[in-house]
């Protein structure tokens, strides 16, 4: 008698094959190869103009940023990096990562937490924006390590970029050389967790790694998408699968300029995947059913602005899906949405329109994902399954189910500093 199969191992058989990567060094050399004259970032040049960044180019230019740390006496110290999203930012955190341990930093602390986290970290560089890194310096004092070395964006990272070209084409090539233990601690990150009190995650490469693989398993990235970075990046949730999962997969990368320009940069990039919180997702759907509503036939239109689209004729609806995309890009495909529960509505009524939308659960200790939906199984009240090679349970559960989840996987972070 054949044996059945359990939903899990079912589901096992449908996912997308991955290429095995454990650490992020290697990562970039095998993306620099495989995908080197694709787009990795859309940019902004100075007169607002889109330019493109390939794999070769963010290759090369983690390596010669990573060359002049190395030159610096930085291999294997703890390095920060702080400031909006950008591709400066990008750069900084792999060379950082690959030299040293990589130390994000949230742009919006007090200069006082920052200071805090940078001592704490034994941090003896950071780079960042400028407006970031005069915080700190208007309070250098407070700073344990008098020969931090600050490096900001605007006026020292391009000069940085250009001795370590110089000193790489030389024949310094000493960033090749790094060996990196995929199991040592190479990513620092404070959270406050629960408690209020903020937190040292220590996390490897290997804990990331997995999580990328995990994820690219059971949700497909295709090397035409774009994804649209809007939250911070100093977050596992947007830096591994915002920036880390694209690059790996050979997708683009553009970051939104900020929550005001999000209509306008996603008419000027035509993004396809975004990740977000689910208030974002609320408020593009109130907007969206309201413009629906207020470009219907009369007869067609709900009141106090309730979802039309489900009472539409076939006709209409057509149009109405493609108007909706058309006000989104044009290429929009999917919603990755985290940090909180998302409305079941509104999950449903994106559907509708063809616009997939996948929620998963995820903390910062385990690099982050944990559970998720995914291209072949979709439950708009829930968090999802478990992601490959993870386990959860609820601990102790309460008459109503409620306990602490214990998760178990290779993405479960080192320890806590």
């Amino acid at each position: 008698m054949k044996e059945e199969l359990t939903v899990a191992e079912k589901l096992k058989r449908k996912y997308h094959k991955t290429e095995e990567v454990t650490n992020l060094k290697d990562m970039l050399y095998r993306s620099g190869k495989i995908f080197g004259s694709r787009t990795a970032f859309k940019l902004k040049d100075e007169n607002g103009n889109i330019k493109s960044i390939t794999y070769e180019d963010f290759k090369n230019d983690i390596i010669y940023i990573g060359t002049s740390l190395i030159k610096k006496g930085f291999l294997n110290k703890r390095i920060a990096v702080i400031g909006k999203n950008s591709y400066k930012w990008c750069v900084s955190y792999m060379a950082a990562t690959i030299v040293g341990i990589v130390v994000p930093i949230d742009k919006e602390l007090h200069s006082d937490d920052v200071i805090n986290f940078m001592n704490v970290s034994q941090t003896v560089c950071i780079l960042g924006d400028k407006k970031n890194l005069d915080t700190v310096l208007d309070n250098i004092s407070k700073i344990e390590n008098p020969d931090t070395f600050f490096i900001s964006f605007e006026e020292k990272f391009d000069t940085l970029l250009k001795e370590g070209k110089e000193l790489y084409t030389s024949g310094f090539t000493d960033f090749d050389d790094i060996k990196i233990d995929p199991d040592e601690l190479r990513i620092l990150l404070f959270t406050s967790g629960t408690t209020g009190t903020a937190k040292g995650v220590c996390l490897s490469q290997r804990n990331v790694c997995s999580n990328l693989l995990a994820t690219y398993g059971i949700v497909k990235v295709k090397r035409s998408d774009l994804f649209f970075s809007i939250l911070p990046l100093h977050h596992t949730y947007e830096c591994t699968l915002g920036f880390l999962l694209p690059i790996y997969s050979g997708a683009s990368i553009c970051h939104c300029e900020g929550l005001r320009y999000i209509a306008k940069n996603m008419q000027e990039f035509h993004p396809s995947v975004i990740l977000c919180v689910p208030l974002l997702l609320e408020n593009l759907h109130k907007n969206i059913v309201k413009n629906v509503n207020r470009g219907l036939p009369k007869k067609y239109q709900k009141e106090n602005n309730e979802n039309p689209f489900s009472s539409l004729p076939f006709f209409l609806k057509k149009i109405v899906r493609t108007k909706v995309k058309n006000t989104l890009g044009g290429r929009l495909r999917v919603f990755i949405v985290g940090a909180a529960s998302a409305n079941p509505n509104i999950v449903s009524d994106f559907r509708d329109l063809k616009l997939n939308t996948l929620q998963g659960y995820g903390l910062t200790e385990c690099s982050p994902l944990v559970a998720g939906n995914t291209d072949f199984f979709q439950k708009d009240d829930a968090a999802g399954l478990p992601i490959p090679n993870v386990e959860y349970k609820i601990d102790n559960p309460n008459e109503e189910g409620i306990g602490e989840i214990i998760v178990r996987g290779p993405n479960v972070m080192l320890r806590l500093l």
